[in-house]
């Protein structure tokens, strides 16, 4: 008797399911009512029934909780992502019986009026549709690979950025079941029964409160992308600025085309076309970092697709899978405002929370060993982000450090680790300071007056990469900073911009410096740091020669044309070196022709047996020179 009564009092439930029950829960005016009655394009030609697309008074099938359709047969695509491999994260099931049953309308194979308990067999549905259409806002496919991971088991242990939290939740968000071992199904999200939040979502979607509740990205509530309060127009048109709008203006949980992590859009365009830094429809105070990428010189963001991983590796950055995407030197879980400090080289805001790389010791002047490099997660340097593609870490040895690259600017790549390296005798300060370039021969700084002011702690000053690579316009409100693009050779940045030609293709000489020719004050890229001449006088009694200042003696006679670092003293090279150090052009002093040079103790103590030309220029010397 008893189980007759609670069979009676479960019929009456289900048959009254279009009054009282979807009276509270409003199901009858959303999407799921696909009775004749439904609000929605996709509904029945005549039937009435609501709640019988979906459940039976009388299962067909055991511990069917009353269900009234058939179970999707077959595999699907599962999501997966570079990430979660990286964190040896638990091999998702197929979706459980409980996402079946929402997939059994959504993934498309069974038809939508394909019920159990009704007669002839099948409802018949408005517009000839049987199943759920490609292209319907409902229809997910039997791939999930473009959709928030089904099947997964929620380890907060294996990813850290998943909220611990203790057993049973004894929340509206489910787990499957409520235990540890509990995976993450489409109920999980989503309440059929209830749309109170849209889109049946279990909580509300403002500030993205329900991707938070199961989240908690490092570093995300203190960023730039967060805590914007730049005005942001949503997909539905509705006007909500980007730090409320949140995950959901980077992210989507269905139907992803920037795969595997759910972006609306592929790669860069999710940053160019989601109304923050396109030319297109930018925000009304960001950056328009989309024209940029379309100058001459430029890193291959837009050019190169489909090579990146995260976290990227040696192998993914090699010689065959070189790119540079967004996230290879932005993290936007962690960005915040804020650019380059003068006489530093630790990571500015913008570049906060990306992954870096430490060169091993090596030699002077030899590539450091591919295989001992520091993974640093996050970078503390610049240069450490810059190092994970321009450095043997990336290409591995190469002869003299030379890759076959060749880049933008027509010149072949080199090891910028080797260049950079604190024991060589000499490079400029990105890595340490030069009083602490160990292999470097004392006296190892400039002095003072070989300074501009804003670089008065000499010695014991950083740089930035960037501090010489980045865009040719200002920066502003608009335009952004760092080495995106340029319509400058090498992508030179500063006031002044060419090096080791002029605006008008002809190598620098101290001629230029001298007779203040070919705007050397305005052009010439060292003047942007050193003041090289001035009140009659050159800062270095060497320049000061007149026999160093005929118009066919070039600065890259005496200097390495790729001024990172160099194998000898004060960027100083030997006729000996190779391109691209060595400019090797076709005049008598349109290459290096130094064969001996031994640093002097002031930059006004140097003497002609410092330097041996071995009979190019003053005849060879007579002296002990650096090897």
């Amino acid at each position: 008797m008893k189980s007759k009564r609670n069979r009676y009092i479960i019929i009456t439930l289900l048959m009254s399911c279009t009054t009282s029950v979807f009276t509270q829960t409003r199901i009858v005016d959303t999407k799921h009512n696909l009775s004749v009655s439904g609000t929605g394009t996709i509904k029945a030609l005549t039937e009435r029934q609501i709640c019988v697309f979906c459940h039976t008074p009388h299962s067909p099938r055991p511990n069917s909780q009353l269900w009234n359709r058939q179970d999707p047969v077959g595999d699907y695509v599962l999501y997966s992502s570079d990430y979660l491999t990286s964190k040896n994260y638990p091999s998702p099931s197929q979706p459980k019986a409980v996402s079946k049953r929402c997939l059994s309308c959504h993934d498309g194979t069974i038809a939508l009026g394909a019920v159990y308990n009704v007669s002839p067999g099948s409802i018949a549905m408005g517009g000839g549709i049987i199943t759920m259409p490609e292209g319907a806002p409902g229809y997910i496919g039997t791939s999930l690979a473009d959709d928030h991971p089904v099947g997964y088991v929620y380890d907060p242990i294996a990813d850290p950025e998943l909220v611990a939290r203790s057993f049973p939740w004894n929340t509206r968000v489910k787990l499957d079941p409520d235990a540890a071992n509990g995976t993450v199904e489409c109920h999980t999200c989503h309440d059929s029964h209830n749309n109170e939040h849209g889109k049946f979502l279990r909580m509300s979607y403002n500030n993205a409160d329900l991707c938070n509740f199961c989240h908690n990205k490092t570093n995300w509530q203190s960023s730039a992308h967060r805590t914007s309060n730049q005005t942001y127009t949503t997909p539905g048109s509705s006007i909500t600025t980007v730090g409320e709008w949140s995950c959901r203006s980077c992210h989507k949980s269905h139907s992803g085309a920037g795969k595997p992590y759910l972006r609306p859009m592929v790669e860069e365009n999710n940053c160019f076309q989601s109304g923050c830094h396109g030319n297109t429809s930018k925000g009304v105070s960001t950056k328009d970092v989309q024209t940029t990428f379309q100058k001459t010189f430029t890193h291959p963001t837009i050019t190169v697709s489909g090579k990146h991983l995260n976290p990227d590796n040696s192998t993914s950055l090699n010689i065959p899978n070189r790119h540079a995407e967004c996230e290879d030197c932005h993290n936007s879980h962690q960005l915040q405002k804020g650019l380059n400090s003068t006489k530093s080289n630790q990571v500015s805001n913008v570049l906060k929370g990306v992954r870096g790389v430490t060169p091993p010791n090596a030699d002077n002047w030899t590539q450091p060993n591919p295989t001992n490099y520091t993974i640093e997660y996050p970078a503390v340097q610049e240069n450490q982000i810059c190092f994970k593609c321009h450095s043997s870490y990336a290409f591995g040895l190469v002869t003299n450090g030379v890759t076959s690259i060749v880049g933008p600017s027509g010149v072949n790549i080199t090891d910028q680790a080797m260049e950079f390296n604190p024991a060589n005798k000499s490079a400029h300060p990105v890595r340490v300071s030069t009083n602490n370039l160990f292999g470097s021969q004392f006296p190892r700084e400039l002095t003072t007056y070989q300074m501009k002011d804003e670089w008065n702690q000499v010695g014991n000053q950083t740089m930035y990469c960037s501090d010489c690579h980045g865009n040719d316009q200002a920066t502003s409100n608009l335009i952004p900073q760092g080495p995106h693009g340029s319509n400058r050779k090498f992508m030179l940045t500063g006031s002044a911009g060419y090096w080791p030609s002029n605006a008008f293709g002809n190598l620098w000489s101290l001629n230029d410096v001298k007779n203040n020719m070919n705007n050397w004050q305005n052009d010439l890229f060292c003047s942007n740091c050193h003041p090289v001449y001035s009140e009659g006088n050159f800062k270095n009694n060497v320049h000061n020669k007149s026999e160093h200042q005929i118009s066919d003696v070039k600065c890259i006679t005496c200097h390495v044309a790729v001024p990172h670092g160099a194998k000898r003293s004060r960027l100083v090279g030997y006729a000996s070196d190779v391109a691209p150090y060595n400019y090797s052009g076709m005049g008598n002093y349109d290459k290096l022709v130094i064969v001996g040079f031994q640093k002097a103790s002031s930059p006004n103590n140097y003497e002609k047996n410092n330097c041996s030309m071995n009979g190019v220029c003053h005849g060879a010397q007579s002296g002990v020179y650096e090897p």
